[in-house]
């Protein structure tokens, strides 16, 4: 039997996103069929991989703190900045 692939979230990043766009601190869009995240964090956006690389949780429910996202799950932290956990 084969996998269903669900299709890719939100927007399609690549044509651009209007700040208005952010009902707040993340938006949660894609890039082909990765699903990406949008952080704002103060003046700065980062895109971020929209899913833990632990368990896949939502990363798009996660907990903004300063330059890091918690994952909703079992929070882990991950660097706004470099992705890294």
């Amino acid at each position: 039997m084969a996998e269903e692939q669900t299709p890719p979230a939100g927007p399609d990043l690549t044509k651009g996103v209007a700040s208005a766009d952010f009902n707040g601190a993340t938006l949660l869009g894609h890039v082909g069929d990765q699903d990406v995240l949008l952080v704002r964090s103060g003046s700065e956006i980062f895109a971020i991989d929209a899913h833990c690389s632990h368990y896949h949780g939502p990363l798009a429910d996660g907990l903004v703190v300063g330059h890091s996202i918690r994952c909703p799950w079992h929070h882990a932290c991950f660097d706004l900045r470099t992705g890294e956990a």
